[in-house]
């Protein structure tokens, strides 16, 4: 009978995570992916959808970590949507004070440029808040069905955002 008063206590422990733990994952920030079709040699109508592809992936995949807690997109967004108001894009020391406003020690911004129908390049770039600059930056050129590639990319990226965290969080205790 005791158990199950605890019953919210074994998975933790059999997973080794404590409450306390649970709480400890760094908060990560993710930017809408920005699509980048300046110097497409064909710029197509659906060409935007290949930006937020890659970031609907990019945070699925933070959302599923056990290293890592995303703050809610739709905060994100309208933080960003707040900064923007002065009519200027998000740059990375915008995406910084972003991250710092909502508690997020980390923050995940991008960009996905199309240089043709068949090459693709997503840049990305993990920011420590308090520090103001990247620990992680990573490029990857697509080649292929971008609507595949795209979210291929942006997984390789969040996976390797990931490796980054759990490694920093090792180190911190």
């Amino acid at each position: 009978m005791r158990l199950r008063h605890y019953g919210w206590f074994l998975p933790m422990l059999l997973a080794g995570r404590l409450p306390a733990q649970a709480d400890a994952r760094p908060a990560v920030a993710v930017l809408e992916l920005r699509f980048d079709g300046q110097h497409a040699t064909v710029p197509e109508p659906g060409d935007t959808a290949v930006a937020q592809a890659a970031t609907r992936k990019l945070l699925a995949t933070l959302l599923a970590s056990d290293d890592v807690t995303v703050v809610d997109s739709a905060r994100v967004a309208a933080a960003v949507t707040a900064a923007e108001a002065d009519g200027n894009p998000c740059d990375n020391a915008c995406a910084v004070a972003v991250a710092r406003s909502l508690g997020a020690r980390w923050v995940v911004t991008g960009t996905v440029t199309k240089t043709s129908n068949l090459v693709w390049i997503l840049t990305a770039e993990l920011f420590d808040v308090a520090a103001g600059r990247p620990i992680l930056a990573d490029g990857y050129e697509l080649k292929g069905d971008a609507r595949v590639m795209g979210p291929a990319g942006a997984h390789v990226f969040a996976q390797r955002v990931e490796r980054v965290l759990a490694e920093r969080q090792a180190a911190a205790r």
